[in-house]
């Protein structure tokens, strides 16, 4: 009789699986681009940002913005959170905190002009990566997406629209907090959505090739 559990019990570990390695690849994201110091993609700025003026680390501030985000998810547009969104929200700072030492040690500051910004493009890799992962094998969105996307349903807003505002939003307070804005800003800025349309097209083209093969 518990035989028939097994094929819950193993989508379920594929799933938690999946959730703890896309959380691991944000968190080094993040840290790669903190560590690089010319700049990184709004959230991250902002994180920067509270990290510097409150004395708190950049783990425990994306924590605390994850679970507020978390908080208003559920309370807007539950239907739209699910395991995956609460798994990543409770992760996701404690991940930070763990990787940071190892990425620190790395001194990436010192490194060329050059060298950073390929350090900055492998980061913003990882976070369209975390997104393909989570949007493709998850199991609910991320708690900002499930807000965005009830301001779309209950006031006309446009997703894309609201993402703007949303990142104008971070990157003025975490620049006014303390954050770093640059170049690499603007490398987030112009990779990380063409860099998560591409991972997914690349995934589901290999997807395909493996189904056939097999």
């Amino acid at each position: 009789m518990r035989l028939r559990y097994l094929p819950a019990l193993g989508k379920f570990g594929g799933r938690l699986i999946i959730v703890v390695v896309a959380t691991m690849l944000s968190a080094l994201a993040v840290n790669l681009f903190i560590e690089c110091n010319i700049g990184s993609d709004t959230l991250t700025v902002l994180l920067d940002g509270l990290h510097k003026s409150l004395g708190v680390s950049v783990g425990l501030a994306s924590f605390s913005v994850s679970i507020v985000f978390l908080a208003a998810g559920l309370l807007l547009n539950r239907k739209s959170i699910g395991f995956s969104s609460i798994m990543y929200s409770f992760l996701i700072g404690p991940f930070i905190n763990w990787i940071h030492p190892f990425i620190a040690n790395l001194e990436l500051a010192d490194l060329s002009l050059v060298g950073k910004i390929v350090i900055v493009i492998l980061a913003n890799f990882c976070f369209s990566m975390t997104y393909v992962l989570l949007m493709n094998f998850g199991n609910g969105m991320y708690a900002l997406d499930a807000i965005l996307r009830y301001t779309e349903a209950k006031f006309g807003i446009r997703y894309d629209l609201g993402r703007i505002g949303v990142d104008a939003i971070f990157l003025s307070a975490g620049f006014l907090f303390g954050g770093i804005v640059g170049i690499g800003t603007v490398i987030a800025f112009a990779l990380t959505g063409p860099g998560t349309l591409l991972l997914e097209k690349l995934l589901f083209k290999f997807g395909r090739r493996y189904k056939l093969n097999g």
